[in-house]
């Protein structure tokens, strides 16, 4: 898609919301395929908010509260990891300080590919340190830690 279809697209979009504001029903968005077409138009990720909670809530931290121990020494730093891939941002200190996101806010896909990654994991459950590697490593992908960052600088 061009830039001037994209912007023919967004003024379309535009003198939709601006019709439904002055509708009586006001419903932007009347069927699923508009939504869709304005999602993809403007280059934004679908948010899903009970398929978020569902994910968050009901696989995530499930499988982190039963699988990991509480006194490990790698507990903290795969939360700390989980945290950085769904936030996308690595704490101040790497180890300690403020991350500036909030975890549970993440995009359905951002959770959906960490449920992968504790999938990819649970075929070895108590492998805790390959674990705090694929989390690792997925963010070094990603671009949310530097290349250089290794498991070591979580354990001070």
């Amino acid at each position: 898609m061009g830039n001037a279809e994209k912007l023919q697209n967004l003024i379309s979009t535009v003198d939709k919301i601006v019709d439904a504001r002055a509708s009586e029903n006001g419903q932007l968005f009347t069927n699923d395929a508009l939504k869709n077409s304005l999602v993809e138009t403007l280059g934004l990720a679908y948010q899903d908010p009970p398929r978020a909670y569902e994910l968050y809530y009901e696989n995530i931290q499930k499988i982190l509260r039963e699988f990991l121990p509480k006194d490990n020494v790698y507990t903290r730093v795969i939360r700390n990891l989980v945290g950085t891939l769904l936030s996308h941002k690595e704490m101040s200190g790497v180890s300690i300080g403020k991350r500036g996101a909030d975890s549970r806010m993440a995009t359905t896909e951002d959770m959906a590919n960490l449920v992968d990654v504790l999938t990819e994991w649970s075929s070895t459950p108590y492998d805790y340190l390959k674990l705090a590697h694929i989390l690792l490593e997925k963010n070094k992908e990603l671009g949310f830690s530097p290349v250089e960052r290794e498991l070591k600088d979580f354990m001070s």
